[in-house]
């Protein structure tokens, strides 16, 4: 095969694997209603400028700059694909900004690293959820390549890319400081390569630039994530969690041994070998940033494998350099397959919303199609009991909302029942029934208690209504209990029942 072949052949599927990433990144965008997460951005989106601000500094672990783009987004749309095209924008340019990066910086075969990006399905999931991670990628990647090509000629305008999309990684999201200091520590020991005298300046306007957030806010937002709960406590135990959030993101359960054991035992098997492969820039950069996630890892116990993602290009690349390290020719075409292979069972599980399959059902909740349904259905005298508590922490800017007033635009009046509010479950359904004819009664069993979801259920049903409508969505477990050693235990996330009086014409 000649040269020419090759090229076009090598043209061909990097335009395929381009086009494949951009495609999973914008497929089903809106066919989902909005996760809880993502109404915490709707939420600050809500208020002006200088609430957001204070609010941030004061309650949340993030940088404010994602908040205020969307901020910006949201006076021209509240809907799930004009809120989420953002982030499958900038997830889809990841995709040629990490492709400039391996083409550029790599000797060896850059296509296996830029598959398994492009398949990820943790890259996808963020792609598609209204948070800053992303964009962090992009800009992450961005910061990299204009170092790399900084050190490389010597060009202002690389310098100034490389400022510009530092400060806008670090202003995303604390944990985007992690590629900076990764920069900083090649400065350090590389300086043939990086001579600290050209690359200080850069650095330092960094530095500047960033220390209005360092010296003030960020103080605050430390002492708030001190304060958090945090579920995982042992280090070596989230950086399990970190390494397979890597390979299969939070779409395949731990518990579908036939995906997860052997896609599991090849990406750790070249994972190892790659921290021995080819020394060339890329690979020691990328083998330095995931150090510095292991160190952070066990530093801060606040760390989750979402703080990280930004950070997984650079694990692709190492897990490239192993397979690299070990086999050649045909053998390496093979094993680059199976690795490509066993992330597609998450994809897979993602766009079919298996919900047994999924680390955090609450993404599926189909808040729009039930209300919309409700709204289709529900008749004057009717009420809709909801069990799911409201944001609460922006009560002094707007009236409390749950995902369920979000999305009813009807004229039932929408009853939040829940421990919190109601000292008295049976004694307030009493009085509800008193005053309505009819009831939609939608439970939340993985927000409250499933005993007080029952209560509420076993009221209505108890013989004084008429059952005419029943639905259960989100069926789940909790692999946490399992790990407790309570066995699996299966329930649905939501259920919906219409009832009327059992004397109602």
């Amino acid at each position: 095969m000649s040269k020419t072949t090759v090229r076009q052949n090598n043209r061909f599927f990097l335009f395929c694997i381009i086009s494949v990433g951009i495609l999973l990144r914008f497929l089903n965008l809106g066919s989902r209603s909005f996760w809880c997460d993502e109404f915490l951005a709707i939420s600050l989106s809500k208020l002006n400028i200088h609430e957001m601000l204070g609010w941030i500094i004061r309650n949340d672990a993030h940088p404010p700059l994602f908040y205020l783009i969307m901020h910006f987004l949201f006076n021209f749309t509240q809907s799930e694909v004009g809120l989420r095209i953002l982030p499958a924008i900038f997830g889809s340019g990841a995709i040629i900004l990490f492709y400039l990066m391996l083409k550029q910086m790599r000797s060896g075969n850059y296509l296996l690293s830029l598959s398994l990006f492009v398949l990820s399905p943790a890259a996808v999931l963020w792609s598609q959820t209204v948070k800053s991670y992303s964009m962090l990628t992009f800009f992450s990647l961005l910061s990299v390549l204009m170092f790399f090509n900084f050190g490389r000629t010597r060009r202002s305008v690389y310098a100034f890319g490389w400022i510009i999309s530092s400060l806008i990684a670090v202003y995303l999201h604390n944990y985007g400081v992690m590629i900076l200091l990764t920069q900083a520590v090649m400065v350090c020991i590389r300086k043939k390569d990086f001579p600290p005298k050209v690359f200080l300046l850069p650095l330092l306007i960094i530095l500047l630039g960033y220390l209005p957030y360092l010296c003030g806010p960020l103080m605050s937002q430390i002492a708030f994530v001190k304060g958090a709960t945090h579920t995982v406590t042992n280090p070596f135990l989230r950086l399990v969690h970190t390494f397979y959030y890597f390979v299969f993101g939070e779409t395949l359960s731990p518990l579908n041994a036939r995906f997860v054991l052997p896609g599991a035992v090849l990406f750790l098997l070249f994972f190892a070998a790659g921290l021995f492969g080819e020394r060339n820039f890329l690979w020691f950069f990328s083998s330095l940033v995931l150090v510095a996630a292991v160190v952070v890892t066990f530093v801060i116990r606040a760390t989750i494998p979402q703080n990280l993602i930004h950070l997984q290009p650079f694990f692709f690349i190492v897990v490239s350099s192993g397979l690299e390290k070990i086999f050649k020719g045909r053998k390496r075409v093979i094993f680059a397959c199976l690795l490509a292979l066993s992330i597609v069972p998450p994809l897979h599980y993602y766009y079919r919303g298996d919900s047994s399959q999924y680390h955090d059902a609450g993404r599926l909740v189909p808040y729009r199609q039930i209300m919309q349904m409700i709204e289709g259905e529900g008749r004057m005298g009717e009420a809709i009991i909801v069990t799911e508590q409201r944001e609460r922490r922006f009560s002094r800017f707007f009236e409390p909302y749950s995902p369920w007033d979000w999305y009813y635009k009807g004229s039932l009046p929408v009853i939040e029942v829940t421990p919190a509010t109601v000292p008295n479950l049976e004694r307030e359904l009493a009085d509800i029934r008193e005053k309505y004819d009819g009831f939609w009664l939608i439970l939340s069993y993985g927000f409250v208690e499933h005993q007080w979801n029952d209560r509420a259920k076993n009221f209505f049903s108890g013989g004084k209504s008429v059952k005419i409508r029943e639905i259960r969505v989100v069926r789940n477990y909790s692999f946490l209990d399992i790990l407790r050693g309570k066995g699996k235990h299966e329930y649905y996330f939501v259920e919906v029942y219409h009832f009327i009086k059992a004397d109602h014409d």
